[in-house]
C-alpha cells in the first residue's frame, strides 16, 4: 500500500523466453495499470515467484528446458501457489494441449498471436475471478469450521430417489462410513432407536411429501455407552408449478445441549439437597393427578409435612447437620411409602407417589389414587412413626417429629393451589394441637385463616390508626390495704374486627415480630401515664409492663428502656418489667446479663406466671428480681384444693426466704383472698379487686382511694357475715353453697326468732331472707329495719305480690328483691354490691 493509503497495483509475473513477446506483454499490462516483473525461463520464474509472491502468473507453454506445463505443476506445489491464477500463452490450439494445461494447474489460456488490446481486460477478469473464488473458499472454510464446531452437517434429497446425499459432518455425527456421501433412506432409519423410529419415520414421510414440518429431535442407535442426540431441520424447494424439486436438511449433534437442558431441568424442578421434586414440579404433578382424578372419578390424597423443632436443631448443631437431617428425612419418606405400598400405590401404577420438598423443612406426599380417607390416615401414621425414630447424624443423636396436614380431593379442594393451601392449614392445626400429629383439613380452618390474615393486616396499622389502648388493673398491698401498683394491659378495638381479645392478637404479634414496636408503644404510653398520675399527686408506687421474649432478646433492649424513662421523665423505680420463666430458660446467661443491665437502670423486675415453667431455685438466686407473680392457675382453687394450696404456700415461703415479694394473680373471690392473706402473701391482683379499667375509670378509683372513699377493710378481706333466712331447706342450700365458696361467713335461720337471735349476737352485714317471712307489720324485714338498720336486707322468693313488694322497697324494708330460683352469677353480684353499699353507708 502506498504512503497515501492507495493500494498498490497488482503485481503480475511473466515467464517467456521470447524477449519481444515479453516486452509487448509488459508494456500492455503496465498501460493497463499493473506492475510487471519478468523471467526468461521456467527455473528463473519459479525463483522470482518465491521472492515476489505475485497476484498472477502469465507464462509461455513452449520454453527450452522446463516448459510451461512443468512450471505450472511446480507452482501448484509451492507455498502460496495452490490458488494463484495462472494464464498460459500458447501457440498450440489442439484439445490435447488445452487439457494438458488445465491438468498442470492452469487457470486459463490465451492463444498466440496475442490480441494485446484485450490482454489487460483478460488479466483483470482473471484476478477478479480469483478474488471471488478465494472469498468463496474462505466462506466455505468458515462454514465448514462453524459446522464442525457446532457439530452440524447438511444433507439433501431429490424427489424420486431413495438416497440421501450427506455431508462429511453428517457421516461423522452418525458414525457412518459413506465415501461417496450417499446413504439409502432405510439405512438412515436403522440408525434411529426403536422408541423414536415411528416418530422419525412419520417426520420423513411428511418431508418427502413436501409438507411443512418443524424440526425434530431424536436419539441415534449404536451409541449405547455414550448416547447421542441430534436435531434435524429441513427446507423444501418448489418449482413455479408448486412441485417439490429438492429438500435440504441439516443434522446437528445436540447431545451436550440435551444434557445441559436435562441438568437445567433438574435444577429447575428438583431440590439440589434431597434430589426430590421441588415445589414447581410437585404442583405440576398434582395438577396432572387432579385431571386424571376428575376424568376417572378418583380421589387424591395430599400430605403436607413440617419437621417439629427443625430450626432449633439447625441453630444448635449447625447447618451441616440440618442438611443431613433433611436428606435423611427424604430417604425415610421414600422408605415409608415403599412399606405402605398397597395403600399408597394402586396395582399396576408404575408412577406411584410423588414426594417433594417444598423448601426449608416442608415436605409433601401425593397419593394419586386412594379409596378412603382412612387410607391416607394409615400412610400418615406410618410416616409419623417412621420419622419419629432417633437418628445419628455426624455423631449427634437427633430426635425430630413431623406435624402432618391432610387434604383430600374432591372434598377439600378441586385445584392444586386450594388443596395445597388446605393441607398446609391442617398441618398448622396439628402443630397448634401439640405437634407429632396428623390432622385432616376442616372447612372452619379457612374462616380462621381469613380472620388471621385480616387481623395481621389490621394489626400492622394499629399504632398509626390509634386503635390500641391501655387498661390498668390495680395491685393491692394486703398488709396496708393500699393500691400500690397497676399492671398495664393492652387492648385492641378495630373498626373492622371489633374488640379483639389479647389471647388472639398477642400471639400473632409475637409470631410476626410486630410485638417489638407494639411493646415499645406500650412501655412508652404506660410510663407517660404513670408520670402524669404522679405529677397530679396520686401516690402510685409502680407501673408494671409485660415484656415479651422477642422484645427482651432485641439487641440494645436496656438502652431502649433507658431512653423511654428519660423521654417520659418517670423515675426508674416506678417502672416494673414483667418477664416470663420461659425467657430465662431460652438463654440463661444472656437473660442474667440483660436483667443485671436493667437493674442497673433502677427499674423493678418481676417473674410473671411463676410456677408454670421450670425455673430452678438456684437460677432464681442469681437474678436481680424484686417480685414473683404467682400464676392464676394455682390461685383459682387455692382455697379448696390441697395441692394448689401447698404450691402457693411453698412459693410464698420460698420467696420470703429469698427476700422477694409475692403477688397472686387472678384473685376472684374472698375465699381466695382470705387464704392468701393467712399465708402472708404480700399482694393480690384480680377481678375480686377490679377488672382492668380504662384510664378515666382507673384514675377515678385511684382518686377515691387517695380520699379514703374505698373501704380498706373490704379490700383486704375482713370478715363479711351474711344471714340466710329460709324455712325451705332446698332453697336455703341453693343460695348458701355458692356464697360460702365466695368467702362469706354464712349464718342460717329457719324462722324469725332464730334470725333475730343471730342478728343480736353477730355483726351481720347483709340478710338474705324469704319474702314470706314478712307476714304482717311485725314481719322480719320491718323488725330488722328498726333494730339493725346497718344490716342491708334482700328479699328472695317466687310468686310475690307486686303491691307488697313495692311497699317493702318504698318504705325501706328491703333494698333488693331476688327472684327464685336465683342464677348464681346474679346472686353473687347482688350480694357483693350489698356489702359494698353497706360499707359506703358506714363510711358516711
Amino acid at each position: 500500500m502506498s504512503a497515501a493509503g492507495i493500494p498498490a497495483p497488482p503485481l503480475i509475473l511473466t515467464i517467456d523466453d521470447d524477449a519481444t513477446i515479453s516486452l509487448l506483454v509488459r508494456v500492455t499490462l503496465e498501460q493497463a495499470g499493473f506492475r510487471v516483473e519478468q523471467a526468461e525461463s521456467g527455473p528463473a520464474g519459479l525463483e522470482r515467484f518465491d521472492q515476489l509472491h505475485p497476484a498472477a502468473v502469465l507464462m509461455d507453454v513452449m520454453m527450452p528446458g522446463m516448459d510451461g506445463f512443468a512450471v505450472s505443476t511446480e507452482l501448484r506445489r509451492r507455498p502460496g501457489g495452490g490458488q494463484i491464477p495462472i494464464l498460459m500463452m500458447t501457440g498450440l490450439d489442439d484439445h490435447e494441449s488445452i487439457d494438458r494445461a488445465f491438468d498442470a494447474g492452469a487457470t486459463d489460456f490465451i492463444t498466440k498471436p496475442i490480441n494485446f488490446p484485450l490482454l489487460g481486460y483478460r488479466v483483470r477478469y482473471l484476478l477478479r475471478a480469483s478474488t471471488a473464488m478465494n472469498r468463496l473458499r474462505e466462506s466455505e472454510r468458515r462454514l465448514a469450521t462453524a459446522q464442525r464446531i457446532a457439530r452440524l452437517g447438511h444433507w439433501d434429497w431429490l424427489p424420486g430417489e431413495n438416497v440421501l446425499h450427506l455431508s462429511e459432518q453428517v457421516c461423522q455425527i452418525m458414525g457412518l462410513d459413506c465415501p461417496d456421501g450417499k446413504l439409502p433412506y432405510q439405512a438412515l432409519l436403522d440408525r434411529v432407536p426403536e422408541k423414536d423410529q415411528a416418530r422419525v419415520r412419520g417426520w420423513f414421510a411428511a418431508v418427502r411429501e413436501g409438507r411443512q414440518v418443524d424440526g425434530i429431535n431424536h436419539w441415534l442407535a449404536g451409541f449405547e455407552t455414550n448416547p447421542r442426540c441430534v436435531r434435524q431441520q429441513v427446507e423444501a424447494v418448489f418449482d413455479e408449478s408448486g412441485q417439490l424439486v429438492r429438500v435440504y436438511g441439516t443434522l446437528q449433534d445436540i447431545t451436550e445441549l440435551q444434557r445441559a437442558e436435562e441438568r437445567i431441568r433438574h435444577l429447575a424442578f428438583f431440590d439440589g439437597l434431597t434430589q426430590l421434586p421441588n415445589r414447581e414440579l410437585f404442583k405440576d404433578r398434582l395438577s396432572e393427578a387432579l385431571k386424571l382424578a376428575k376424568r376417572y372419578s378418583r380421589r387424591v390424597g395430599l400430605l403436607f409435612l413440617d419437621l417439629d423443632n427443625f430450626k432449633r436443631i439447625n441453630d444448635t448443631l449447625g447447618h451441616a447437620v440440618g442438611d443431613l437431617l433433611l436428606q435423611a428425612t427424604a430417604d425415610r419418606l421414600k422408605e415409608s411409602l415403599r412399606e405402605s405400598d398397597t395403600v399408597a400405590r394402586p396395582a399396576g401404577d408404575e408412577r406411584g407417589q410423588t414426594i417433594a420438598r417444598l423448601g426449608g423443612d416442608e415436605f409433601t406426599v401425593l397419593l394419586p389414587e386412594i379409596r378412603y380417607s382412612a387410607d391416607v390416615a394409615l400412610v400418615a401414621e406410618h410416616i409419623r412413626t417412621h420419622l419419629s425414630r432417633p437418628l445419628l447424624l455426624a455423631g449427634h443423636e437427633v430426635l425430630v417429629t413431623p406435624s402432618i396436614g391432610i387434604a383430600v380431593f374432591p372434598e377439600d379442594g378441586d385445584d392444586p393451589g386450594v388443596l395445597l393451601r388446605n393441607a398446609d392449614m391442617a398441618m398448622y392445626l396439628a402443630k397448634r394441637q401439640g405437634r407429632n400429629l396428623y390432622r385432616f383439613y376442616d372447612a372452619t380452618l379457612n374462616e380462621a385463616a381469613l380472620r388471621r390474615l385480616t387481623m395481621e393486616s389490621q394489626l400492622r396499622k394499629a399504632i398509626e390508626q390509634n386503635d390500641l389502648a391501655l387498661h390498668y388493673q390495680p395491685q393491692l398491698d394486703l398488709p396496708s390495704g393500699r393500691i400500690n401498683g397497676l399492671e398495664a394491659l393492652l387492648r385492641w378495638d378495630n373498626a373492622i374486627l371489633g374488640s379483639i381479645s389479647p389471647v388472639d392478637f398477642i400471639p400473632l404479634a409475637e409470631e410476626t415480630g410486630l410485638i417489638v414496636p407494639i411493646g415499645e408503644w406500650v412501655m412508652r404510653s404506660a410510663c407517660q401515664q404513670a408520670k402524669q398520675w404522679r405529677d397530679q399527686g396520686i401516690d402510685l408506687q409502680r407501673i408494671a409492663v409485660n415484656i415479651s421474649v422477642l422484645q427482651f432478646t432485641q439487641p440494645g433492649f436496656p438502652g431502649l428502656v433507658a431512653r423511654v424513662l428519660e423521654e417520659t421523665g418517670l423515675e426508674p423505680s416506678a417502672l416494673e418489667l414483667e418477664i416470663t420463666e420461659s425467657l430465662l430458660m431460652k438463654d440463661p446467661e444472656y437473660a442474667i446479663a440483660t436483667l443485671q443491665a436493667l437493674k442497673g437502670l433502677g427499674v423493678q423486675l418481676a417473674i410473671d406466671d411463676f410456677g408454670t415453667g421450670y425455673s430452678s431455685f438456684s437460677r432464681l438466686k442469681q437474678l436481680p428480681l424484686d417480685r414473683l407473680k404467682l400464676d392464676k392457675a394455682f390461685v383459682r382453687e387455692v382455697n379448696i384444693r390441697p395441692d394448689d394450696a401447698a404450691i402457693a404456700t411453698a412459693v410464698i415461703a420460698m420467696a420470703d426466704g429469698m427476700g422477694l415479694r409475692v403477688i397472686a394473680e387472678g384473685v376472684e373471690n374472698e375465699g381466695q383472698l382470705r387464704f392468701l392473706k393467712a399465708q402472708h402473701c404480700d399482694e393480690i391482683q384480680g377481678y375480686y379487686l377490679s377488672r382492668p379499667l380504662p384510664v378515666t375509670e382507673i384514675t377515678d378509683l385511684l382518686r377515691r382511694c387517695e380520699q379514703g372513699l374505698v373501704d380498706k377493710a373490704t379490700l383486704v378481706g375482713e370478715e363479711q357475715i351474711l344471714l340466710i333466712v329460709a324455712a325451705d331447706d332446698d332453697k336455703r342450700v341453693s343460695v348458701q353453697t355458692p356464697l360460702v365458696a365466695e368467702g362469706y361467713r354464712v349464718l342460717v335461720a329457719t324462722d324469725i326468732p332464730a334470725a333475730l337471735d343471730l342478728l343480736a349476737r353477730h355483726p351481720i352485714g347483709v340478710m338474705l331472707a324469704d319474702w314470706r317471712m314478712q307476714q304482717d307489720d311485725q314481719g322480719l324485714f320491718w323488725r330488722v329495719r328498726e333494730l339493725y338498720p346497718e344490716t342491708l336486707r334482700i328479699a328472695m322468693g317466687e310468686g310475690c305480690e307486686a303491691g307488697s313488694l313495692v311497699e317493702l322497697i318504698n318504705q325501706g324494708a328491703i333494698c333488693k328483691f331476688l327472684s327464685s330460683p336465683a342464677q348464681v352469677p346474679q346472686l353473687r353480684e347482688i350480694v357483693r354490691e350489698a356489702f359494698l353499699n353497706r360499707k359506703r353507708i358506714s363510711a358516711s
